[in-house]
């Protein structure tokens, strides 16, 4: 990381907060850690390993919880994803505004299909539909693991969010501005994706609320709709949705630097543990690509 940006979120850390914002104080509270990790038989080769690693890293976990519409894995409790109000057919008919042709035509353009979108939104209310939850839920991508001890909450009872440095898709910033109504990006010289994020249920009833009342429609109906099908590509973020509206409605959240990266070699997670990092993500369409002939 550059020293530029490095002394940037210094400055952010000291001043704990957005520039002119008006900030709420939400009753925050230190409940342990549920962990929902919402996946697809395609994630198999790294879920068992995903699990493990959260457990044993993350500082005050408890339940972990698999969603998907099958049971994947007996290392964790599986929720099952039809339990939730909406399906993967819903989410498909409300981004093609109810034209089937015309969304059979942007999914096959778009390289993504209606579940990438699903997985999305299945995260979002997982703090809402799985009984007995936590008020604190951590996501994490089912290809992430972590290998080296991680908080996930600050003094303040606050999510602590690590940050990525590449440049955000700006699909994905146009999709978040037409969604909230008071969008703004929070800490533009970074950027929120990094493959797991701590859900607070008080931050994210507000962002349903403020949601559903701006778009007049369910909070999962307003995201969907939200899609432009003229992108060229995939556009939206759970992540930049929930981190962008937090910051800039509370200071008690707050940023943090880990150690992570992207991978493609399974077998090296020894080798990253051992060299500190805090997690490594080991997306399968990138080793697929690498092991192309």
């Amino acid at each position: 990381m550059s020293k530029t940006i490095w002394s940037m979120l210094i400055f952010i850390f000291l001043c704990g907060g957005i520039e002119g914002a008006t900030l709420k104080k939400y009753p925050l509270v230190d409940d342990p850690i549920d962990v929902v990790i919402v996946t697809h038989p395609k994630d198999k080769e790294t879920l068992d390993d995903c699990i493990r690693g959260i457990r044993k890293n993350g500082v005050n976990v408890n339940r972990v919880i698999v969603v998907s519409t099958e049971p994947l894995t007996d290392q964790a409790e599986w929720f099952d994803e039809r339990l939730y109000p909406f399906s993967y057919d819903d989410v498909f008919l409300t981004i093609a505004k109810g034209n089937r042709k015309k969304g059979k035509a942007f999914f096959k353009d778009h390289n993504r299909g209606p579940g990438w979108y699903l997985q999305q939104l299945l995260k979002l209310y997982a703090p809402f539909v799985i009984p007995g939850i936590s008020s604190n839920v951590l996501v994490v991508d089912a290809d992430t693991i972590f290998m080296n001890q991680v908080k996930f909450l600050n003094k303040k009872n606050g999510g602590l969010f690590c940050f990525n440095t590449i440049e955000p898709k700006s699909r994905y910033l146009r999709h978040a501005r037409r969604f909230l109504p008071d969008y703004k990006r929070a800490h533009p010289e970074v950027y929120s994706v990094c493959h797991h994020m701590l859900f607070q249920r008080e931050i994210l009833e507000d962002l349903f609320r403020t949601v559903e009342e701006y778009h007049q429609m369910t909070f999962w109906q307003a995201f969907c709709d939200c899609v432009d099908l003229r992108e060229q590509k995939a556009a939206a973020s759970e992540y930049e949705i929930y981190y962008s509206f937090a910051f800039n409605h509370t200071d008690q959240v707050k940023l943090r630097k880990l150690q992570w990266t992207n991978s493609v070699d399974l077998d090296k997670k020894k080798s990253y543990k051992k060299r500190g990092y805090h997690y490594v993500s080991f997306h399968k369409y990138k080793r697929e690509r690498a092991n192309k002939p």
